[in-house]
């Protein structure tokens, strides 16, 4: 007998389904005037909803099944940001159809009506196959199995019009017809729920960072700077002294007899000198006249030069004077002069001057090989003329994604230019005080001292920054960015005003061998204000400008030797690698074993943990869109390289033996092992509420992180006191460290990974490597867990938890210690009394032996931990379902690690996650500025889930900055109580729970920077 139902989703009337419309669920309850029909359709009589013996294919109607998902870990999200599996419907016809005239099912005999919606053609619709029909007349009263399914679709005639066979499918990847429809379908890595298929499985772009603010187009003149003329100065060599080399760039012969030639030596803030100033150069013969075209050099003598060479760094400038005219004919001004190279105009007339490898007198300088750098031992340059002056000085800037540079412009020295050294100069201010009003270095590492300094601060802010009349300098940053972006920038709080944008703009341009590719960028609300006053006077960009056309992203920029390989991001787990490969790979890996650096063609997160773990190795991290394509890769693969990763660019070339072996060598871990703390009295669960973060030796880091949240409770000045206490999973517990350790010895795990660690083919033999420890884990897999603690466990489970399901989480010793990261190595999962998909027994097993997965082994032995004194404890607490947002802060600026005045967030919709991101997902990546600075939220990328939505509002973002803040200040006698840690930060877990979006913290840790060091002059305070 077949047994046959028909199965009805509640009705509703028509509204048109569109590709990417967003939370169809939600719009169609909005969509329709007279609200949703609850009443079920019709039963169906008669349909037996059978599927073909012999496996014929189904017929083709107009509606098909478009893509599938059965293994949904935060490739897309449903209206209460539920991580459900999906089917996908679309409308391959020409009219309009009604999806109640339709059935879906996942086996013959029983299906499910579909609600009464019209869908257009060309447009798609999303089923979730979530067994949770309650949520919606989209949420189908069924599931699909992640190791193979069968979706079918019947037509009101009963037949069979769509059939879709699914093979197992790895996480968060989809069984979609490419293209849309038609196709056959294939497993797809980059799932395309409510977007367009496609016709080849591509990674998506990026969510779109467009704020919509353009500006009147600047027209650049023909030449810029423009040079008065009608005599230039073309060339100069004066060190050793030799020649100035005059043009005339007219088209008229000009005599010599009424130009003078001077040189002075000239310092930080005094004016350019007057047409009686400095040393005067003779003309070879003085009542010659230049035709068109012509140049004559002069001879420059040691005399000539003796005063630049006095002054500290060479520093000066070359004046040509008409008679009677005011300005002069042309003026180079320069300092830090390399030996031997000529400063030189390309083209002669009306190019940037360059230093240039060798002089050449009389001749064109179009054959100028320009310098590949020089020292500036002053930290600074009066121009950029060398090919490496900007990368010089950026040197020692913290930024990740962008390198700068600051510039002054003094207004009181005809608005002489000053670029400064990053290293060197950590403030406007430093440099201002220190070299124009020579005044004496303060050491701000000393409290006194940099009292006294921020006093001098203070008041020249006053002056300089907070009003706009009777400053004297202007203040900014000339910023390259990794897509290519370069922008000139001013900080938010400085009151200048558009007209001062403007003079700064153009004073710095004079300074760049490339003014054309520079605009001004604003970087707060006012300055788009201003800018708006004088557009069209000045090229300019939006703020998101630097986001947008993105192909490079520095995520740890170190440096790394390694053989050059690709492999796919689904292989990594098992592929052999090691610290001797640098491996490119298609997409984000979740899991990766030991590697020398990683390249991905997808972008990722700072707080991925994939970068977690290239930090706490210091191995080079980032990523590159189309990198097995990119022309500087193509050719290398295979070979061993040199990668380094910079801020704004990165540099790869082949590398020799000698200096690759010289580098690991220097790797290699020396002295003694760390030991981890371990303290294997306590016994017993232990209630996090009565914990503290001291107890980390006994039930671990993350557990007694936990603990701590439980204590915190001051906010902030400017926070809302009703934040407090912290909103902390309740009656949270841990299993501590001795019952582990009961169980490992008590399986012979201990034994087992005893015995294998005296194995030389263990230590040498990838394979039996994993194999070994693959054999360690199933020890402590199939070993039963004591009755007495799992009784423990169970019984407070049942009396703080009833019947919720409940998270595991793991919580070792080896992880945030001084020099060793350990986050993102081992497994938490879920568990629940009834046992109907994991039991406890089953989680606390799965988590007590993932301290012996292979790559938290290998993680530590490269760290030179000491690997018999690991331990894992056991956090327990309720496991939340359905947040409606959830992500990772830090109370430190993780793109720019001195910044601790502002705070970065990752956020994400709904449950996916933001350090394991499904193939090709973004979630926001927000940069806060708190009070009482300028409050603004800056967003550097968005997340390609919400649908164009932000994920939190300007509010929420304003309360987690609280949250940060408390939790920074709490934290920190604890973590660093001797303030050693000049660049200390905490990173916290969170999440948005319910239709209220209360704030929950579940986690609190020290963040690591990794290799990065703090500059030595303690300008982060």
């Amino acid at each position: 007998m077949t047994t046959t139902s028909s199965r009805a989703l509640p009705t509703h009337r028509s509204l048109q389904a569109r590709v990417g419309v967003g939370l169809l669920s939600l719009a169609i309850s909005a969509g329709c005037s007279d609200g949703p029909n609850n009443n079920p359709p019709p039963p169906t009589t008669g349909c037996a909803f059978p599927v073909p013996a012999d496996g014929a294919p189904a017929a083709r109607g107009d509606l098909r099944i478009n893509e599938v998902m059965t293994g949904n870990d935060g490739a897309w999200v449903d209206e209460i940001g539920e991580t459900d599996d999906f089917i996908e419907l679309i409308n391959m016809g020409d009219r309009p159809l009604d999806l109640g005239q339709y059935h879906v099912g996942e086996k013959a005999g029983e299906a499910t009506r579909l609600p009464s919606l019209t869908l257009g053609p060309g447009r798609t619709v999303l089923l979730w196959a979530d067994d949770t029909p309650e949520q919606g007349p989209l949420h189908l009263p069924f599931k699909l199995s992640n190791s193979g399914a069968r979706v079918l679709l019947w037509s009101a005639s009963c037949e069979l019009a769509d059939r879709i066979d699914v093979p197992e499918l790895p996480r968060s990847e989809s069984y979609a017809r490419l293209p849309d429809g038609t196709g056959e379908p294939s497993i797809c890595r980059y799932a395309t729920p409510e977007r367009q298929n496609g016709d080849t499985c591509d990674p998506p772009e990026p969510p779109n960072l467009d704020d919509g603010i353009r500006f009147t187009p600047f027209p650049w003149p023909e030449t810029f700077p423009a040079v008065a003329g009608p005599l230039v100065i073309s060339e100069l060599a004066l060190r050793p002294a030799g020649f100035v080399e005059v043009l005339n760039a007219s088209d008229q012969a000009v005599k010599l007899d009424g130009f003078a030639l001077r040189l002075s030596a000239l310092s930080p803030g005094e004016a350019l000198p007057a047409a009686d100033t400095g040393a005067l150069l003779a003309w070879p013969e003085p009542s010659a006249t230049l035709a068109p075209g012509e140049r004559v050099s002069v001879p420059v003598s040691a005399g000539d030069t003796a005063d630049l060479e006095a002054s500290p760094h060479f520093e000066g400038v070359a004046t040509l004077w008409q008679a009677g005219q005011p300005a002069p004919s042309d003026r180079v001004d320069f300092m830090a002069w390399p030996e031997g190279a000529s400063l030189s105009r390309v083209p002669d007339a009306t190019g940037a001057p360059r230093f240039c490898e060798a002089p050449s007198p009389d001749t064109a300088n179009d054959g100028c090989v320009q310098l590949a750098g020089r020292a500036l031992p002053g930290g600074r340059a009066r121009r950029l003329e060398t090919a490496g002056d900007f990368a010089e000085l950026a040197k020692g800037g913290t930024e990740v994604g962008e390198a700068g540079v600051k510039f002054v412009v003094d207004m009181a020295a005809n608005d002489t230019v000053h670029l400064l050294g990053t290293r060197e100069w950590a403030l406007h201010y430093t440099f201002i005080r220190e070299q124009i009003e020579r005044q004496p270095h303060l050491d701000r590492c000393d409290p006194e001292q940099d009292a006294e300094f921020d006093v001098g601060w203070g008041l020249f802010s006053q002056s300089e920054y907070f009003r706009v009349e009777g400053r004297r300098y202007l203040l900014g940053t000339l910023v390259e960015h990794t897509n290519g972006t370069k922008t000139v920038e001013f900080s938010p709080g400085d009151q200048i005003i558009g007209a001062q944008m403007r003079r700064a703009f153009f004073a710095a341009m004079r300074a760049v061998p490339d003014p054309q590719a520079w605009s001004i960028r604003p970087t707060a609300a006012r300055q788009i204000a201003e800018l708006r006053a004088i557009e069209g006077t000045a090229p300019m960009v939006g703020p998101n400008a630097p986001y947008k056309g993105l192909t490079y992203q520095p995520l740890n920029p170190a440096e790394g030797f390694g053989t050059l390989m690709f492999v796919p991001a689904r292989d990594l787990e098992t592929a052999e690698l090691g610290p001797n490969v640098i491996v490119v790979t298609d997409d984000v890996p979740n899991e990766t074993a030991f590697m020398g650096g990683l390249i991905t063609e997808a972008f990722q997160t700072p707080l991925a943990h994939v970068n977690v773990l290239a930090r706490g190795r210091g191995t080079p991290n980032m990523a590159l869109r189309g990198a097995r394509d990119n022309e500087r890769l193509k050719g290398l693969f295979g070979k061993l390289v040199r990668l380094e990763v910079r801020a704004s660019d990165f540099d790869i070339r082949e590398a020799t033996a000698q200096e690759a072996d010289a580098y690991w060598e220097a790797r290699k871990p020396t002295g003694e092992r760390l030991a981890p703390a371990l303290d294997l009295s306590v016994r017993g669960i232990v209630s996090l509420d009565a914990a503290a973060y001291a107890q980390s030796d006994s039930i671990g880091s993350k557990a007694a992180g936990m603990a701590e949240l439980y204590r915190v409770n001051t906010v902030g000045q400017y926070c809302p006191p009703d934040l407090m206490p912290l909103f902390v999973p309740p009656a949270a517990f841990a299993v501590p460290f001795s019952h582990y350790m009961d169980h490992f010895q008590a399986s012979g795990a201990a034994a087992l990974l005893a015995e294998l660690e005296q194995d030389p083919e263990f230590r040498a033999d990838p394979h039996a490597h994993a194999e070994g420890l693959a054999a360690v884990r199933a020890r402590m897999m199939a070993h039963p867990v004591g009755p007495e603690i799992l009784g423990e466990i169970t019984r407070a489970i049942q009396e703080r938890f009833g019947g919720e399901r409940v998270r595991l989480r793991s919580s070792s010793n080896t992880e945030d210690l001084a020099t060793f990261n350990g986050a993102g190595l081992h497994t938490s999962t879920s568990g629940e009394l009834d046992a109907t998909s994991s039991s406890i027994e089953d989680a606390l097993r799965t988590v007590w032996s993932s301290l012996w997965n292979t790559r938290a082994y290998d993680e530590r032995e490269f760290g030179h931990v000491e690997q018999a004194r690991a331990a894992m404890a056991v956090l327990v607490h309720q496991a939340w379902q359905s947040e409606r947002a959830q992500g990772v802060a830090i109370s430190r600026n993780a793109l720019d690690a001195i910044r601790d005045s502002q705070y970065y967030i990752n956020a994400q919709i709904g449950e996916a996650s933001v350090t394991n991101p499904a193939p090709g997902v973004t979630s926001d990546e927000i940069v806060y500025t708190p009070p009482p600075r300028t409050i603004k939220a800056d967003y550097h990328a968005r997340s390609s889930l919400s649908r164009g939505r932000e994920v939190l509002s300007f509010p929420e973002i304003q309360r987690l900055g609280c949250v940060l803040e408390a939790v920074h200040a709490h934290y920190r006698p604890l973590v660093d109580p001797g303030g050693e840690n000049r660049l200390y930060a905490m990173q916290i877990e969170w999440k948005l729970i319910g239709p209220q979006r209360r704030l929950l913290v579940k986690q609190a840790r020290p963040y690591s920077f990794g290799a990065l060091e703090a500059p030595g002059d303690c300008r982060e305070f």
